[in-house]
């Protein structure tokens, strides 16, 4: 039998192709599943705003809900640990009440670690 033809075959190596990328994306995804949301909240002059209050929104069937809350650094950082969700919204509020828009979160899976666009408050 010649075994390079068996294994060259497409109906073995279309199957085999199939399995390495799911075993790839596994790893990935193991990699990469702690949960962590960060990003930065600037101002209109791109600033780090500091002490802002970031509010994760979560999605439910009707409208999105307010489940966790973060304040930033000196820097304008904030962070979020232990996010077990794959869809939600982000928005900052300084405490002079200026807010950002809402930022649409959609990731790949759930408990991604992900980077999240700066969110600028006090912008038209």
């Amino acid at each position: 039998m010649n075994w390079r033809a068996v294994l060259t075959h497409r109906f073995v190596y279309v199957p085999l192709a199939a399995a390495v990328l799911v075993g790839a994306w596994n790893l990935h995804v193991a990699a990469n599943a702690d949960g962590v949301i960060e990003g930065v909240v600037r101002d209109g002059a791109g600033r780090p705003v500091a002490d802002a209050d970031v509010i994760f929104f979560e999605r439910n069937f009707v409208n999105y809900q307010e489940k966790f809350r973060a304040r930033t650094d000196a820097a304008g950082a904030y962070r979020f640990e232990n996010m077990q969700v794959h869809v939600g919204q982000l928005e900052a509020r300084t405490p002079g009440g200026a807010r950002s828009q809402r930022l649409q979160l959609r990731l790949w899976f759930r408990a991604q670690h992900t980077r999240a666009d700066p969110l600028v408050v006090g912008a038209s």
